[in-house]
Parts: C-alpha cells; structure tokens; sequence
C-alpha cells in the first residue's frame, strides 16, 4: 500500500475513532460527573416507581400516599404527580387546594428546552404501567436541579442535532484534512525523488532536483544532488583511466616493441659474429644498453607509480635543505645541456631552506619535472630552476620556454598516461608528470602549471617547510656545512 493510501486510511479511522471517542467521553461525563437530572434518570425513575405501585393497590389514596412520599424522599428537589389514564390527578406531593387544570399541566410541559436555557423548571411526563392500568408520572424538577448538557434531549431534536456534530466534525476533520494535504505533498515530493533516481543513467547527463524545502527532504534531495554529482565525476574519471590504461597498452606495447626489434637486431648481428670491427661492435653494445635503459626506465615509473597508490607504503621522511638537492640534480644535467645548446640557470636563496621529505622521492620529482622540460621545450634554448620561501612553504619552480602546453589541456597535464602530442611519436608515456604530482601530494604539497606557448612554461611545487630546529640544533653539521660551502 503507497504512503499516501496509508496516510487516508489512517486519517479516517482517527477521524472515526475521535467522534466514537467523544460521544463516550460526553455520556459517560455527563452522567457521572455532571450533576442533576436528565431525561434517562427521570425514565429510570418512573420506572423503579411502577414497580413500586405494582405491590400495592392503586385505589387505596393513603397506601397510595405513603408509597409515593417515600418514593420522592429519594430524589430531592422533584416533584411527583400521579394522574390515571382518563388525566385524573391520583396522587401529587405538591399540596394543592384546587385540582390542576388542563391549561396548567400544558404549561408545565410547554418548552422544555427553553425552560432548560432560562433555569426554571422543567417538567416531564413518562407513561408507566402499574396494577394493570396505564398511569402517567409527571417529574416537576426545580430550577438547577436538571443537567445543563441535555445530550439525549438534543438527539430527540433534530433541529438542534447540526449544531452539535458539525462542530465536532469541523474539530476533527480540519486538521485531518490539513494532515492529509501535507501527506500528500510529502509523497509528490517523495515519488518525485524516487522516479529521479529511477532514472539515472551514468553514461548521460546527471539528473537533478530543485527542492526549496529546508527540511528532511530537502536535505535528502541535496545528498541525492551531491551524490548524483560525485557519480558521474567517478564514472567520467573510471573512463578516463579506463580509456587511459587502453592508450597505455597500446603505446607500451609499441614503445617497447621498437626497442625490442632495435636490441633483437644488434643482438642476432653480434651473434652471428659478422661484425669484426670493435668499434662497431662497441657501438652496438652501447645501442642495445641505451634501448634497455629506455626500457627499464619506462617499467621503472609505471612501477613506482602504481607503489605511490599503496598508503602502506610510507616514505623515509628526514629534514633536509632543499637546495643541496637541487645542486646536486642539477650538476647531472649540465652536459646534456651543454650537449642541446641550452642556456641553464640555477636561482637559490643565500640562506638554506629546509623542508621535511623524502630524498628520493623529491629527487623523482624535480627530475621529471626537467626531463619533462628539456623533452618538450627544447625548442626555446632555456631552462631556469628556481627556489624561494614563502612564508610557510618551499617553492621549486622549474621554467622552460618551448612550445608549451595548450590552455584546454592544463588542467589534464597531472592525469596517468596523458600526452600533449596525442598521436605523434614521444619518448614518453605520460606518467612522469602525474608520478610528480602524487609524490608532491604526498608530501601534503601541491603542484602547478602556467604556460604561455612559447613564451614561459613553469611548473611550480609547494612544500611545507619543517619547522624550526631547537637552538643548539640549528647549526647544520660539519660535512654538510663543508658540503654547502663547497657548493
């Protein structure tokens, strides 16, 4: 059954239960708990009295009288007449010196409610049978000594019965229909929910909700929204990956297979032992050990990439001076520099500055950070690595002025397997870069990228700086003190 069903349900057997409640609670309140006479005590009297009259013989006036006087001794404040069935007046507790007139006991029936209302007395008659004969006892009750809430009386007549259950129907059925109104619109917005999330589909444009509301549904639609979003980032980036690892197979099967064939070929030639000259010889040798490096070095960053996804795997964090590393990078690189014709400038700060890292891992970045700038920016015949403090971190910049890296592709340049020159022969698979980045990130730094096509390509990494050393600490150790000066 729908929510909405049960809410209807639910609201019409309260709204029964509450009217069978109230009549109950207005009988059982008035009789019990409301003082006086009503028209069911008064029918339970003339009863009780019958039965009374039944034991005794009706023409006899003075057994007659003192079964009537003991009779109304019970029940203060009433007065009883006895009239027999042709209106003779047989017995009254009321002393009269004159018989009661047809007029009068007309009178005395006349408008009970009204009379009721104004607080006077109210008189009424009951047919009883008693020794055989049909007798008529006629309750005189004085002015306050009737129940205010006739509640029987009302039900006899009609045109009083509206004004008695509308309202009760208008308490009840008002804010069961403001119930049902607010269940309603609590279920459109639930089902709207439910067919939006019916209908998700990954592979298409997310489906969203605008929900005004600040309440549980409203924050249940928020979720849905920001859950929506976050699938469809994950399932774009499962995509990416995905069409990624099948770019990488492709490109590792034909950047290894080239230099397969080139060893394979040297290595059947020195083989077969046809080449009798050592320098060729040598020079073969040298060719087959270059391919091979190329190899391991690609196998190399694919396997240290995929260990930098292992949080297991933590790094030999020490605090060291970022500058000993850069001279110490850098001096591997002046001949192949010298040997490109590129100009080469290395920018450090006079004082040393320190951070918490791991040596090699730093190492990794800043190397690929120039590999990545002499590979592609060789073309503008520089390369500029800086380092400065600012306020709480280490700045590594590292600046070329080649080609540079088109505006649309800066914000994928840090993705796995993602190249630039998408469908020209590179020397790289596209995971230098994005081994960088996640080795800054585990540093708890970040990396970042500005280019203006052959203007100025700079990469720039974000270190924290580690905090400073305690006073008799501060004074570096002979040999790297030593070590810097030297440098």
């Amino acid at each position: 059954m729908k929510l909405k069903s049960k809410g209807a349900w639910l609201i019409a057997f309260s709204l029964l239960l509450t009217l069978a409640l109230i009549t109950a609670l207005f009988l059982e309140a008035s009789s019990r708990y409301l003082p006086g006479y009503n028209h069911m005590m008064l029918r339970q009297m003339s009863e009780e009295l019958a039965g009374r009259l039944n034991r005794i013989h009706l023409h006899d006036s003075a057994q007659l009288a003192r079964e009537i006087d003991a009779f109304s001794r019970a029940y203060e404040r009433v007065g009883i007449g006895l009239f027999a069935g042709d209106g003779t007046l047989l017995y009254s507790t009321v002393p009269r010196a004159e018989p009661w007139t047809m007029p009068e006991l007309l009178e005395k029936l006349e408008d009970p409610f009204r009379r009721l209302f104004y607080n006077e007395n109210v008189a009424m008659v009951y047919e009883i049978a008693a020794g055989g004969e049909k007798l008529y006892v006629l309750f005189d009750v004085e002015a306050g000594a009737m129940q205010y809430l006739q509640f029987f009386l009302y039900f006899k007549d009609w045109a009083v019965l509206p004004f008695l259950v509308v309202p009760l129907v208008l308490i009840v059925s008002l804010p069961a229909l403001c119930a049902f109104i607010f269940i309603l619109r609590m279920t459109r917005r639930l089902n709207r929910l439910n067919r939006a999330m019916q209908r998700v589909d990954l592979s298409g444009e997310p489906v969203l909700l605008e929900d005004p509301h600040r309440d549980e549904i409203g924050e249940l639609t928020e979720l849905y929204n920001g859950m929506i979003r976050k699938l469809h980032e994950q399932y774009r980036h499962i995509r990416q990956v995905e069409e990624a690892r099948a770019n990488l197979v492709s490109q590792l099967s034909h950047d290894l297979r080239t230099p397969l064939s080139i060893i394979r070929g040297y290595a059947e030639t020195l083989q077969r032992g046809s080449v009798l000259d050592r320098d060729v010889r040598v020079r073969h040798a040298s060719i087959i050990l270059q391919k091979s490096d190329y190899m391991d070095d690609l196998l190399r960053k694919l396997f240290r990439l995929a260990q930098l996804d292992d949080p297991s795997r933590a790094f030999r964090m020490s605090e060291c001076p970022v500058d000993s590393l850069l001279q110490t990078v850098m001096a591997d690189y002046v001949l192949i520099l010298q040997d490109k014709g590129m100009e080469w400038r290395l920018d450090l700060p006079e004082s040393p500055v320190r951070a918490v890292f791991d040596r090699e891992g730093l190492t990794q970045v800043v190397r690929n950070l120039i590999d990545n700038a002499i590979l592609h920016g060789a073309g503008g015949k520089y390369l500029g690595v800086r380092l400065r403090r600012e306020g709480d971190s280490a700045v590594i910049e590292v600046e070329d002025r080649g080609k540079g890296i088109p505006p649309q592709d800066l914000e994928r340049i840090f993705e796995p397997f993602f190249r630039v020159d998408r469908g020209r022969p590179s020397d790289g698979l596209g995971v230098g870069l994005a081994l960088a980045a996640a080795i800054v990130r585990r540093h708890g730094g970040r990396i970042e990228v500005s280019s203006v096509p052959h203007v100025s390509t700079v990469f720039r990494v974000v270190l924290p700086v580690a905090p400073p050393l305690p006073a008799p600490e501060r004074e570096a150790p002979e040999p790297e003190r030593a070590e810097r000066e030297a440098g």
